[in-house]
């Protein structure tokens, strides 16, 4: 996987962190069920980074070519 892919995956799931972990603490008034919801994102964010390590990105961005 590319530095930029792996970016991607950084950023697409650190808003939620960051924006999501400040509802939860909103919310439930607690750090435990902050730090629970942080946990699931990181192993989330981990599971969705380990699965695009196997697939290239498509070169083509999915248009065919006219041969």
């Amino acid at each position: 996987m590319d530095l930029a892919r792996l970016l991607g995956i950084l950023v697409v799931f650190g808003i939620p962190g960051i924006i999501g972990g400040g509802l939860v603490m909103q919310l439930f008034h607690s750090w435990v069920v902050v730090w629970i919801y942080e946990i699931l994102l990181i192993g989330l964010a981990a599971r969705t980074a380990y699965n695009a390590a196997g697939k290239s990105a498509p070169d083509d961005h999915g248009h065919e070519h006219a041969h």
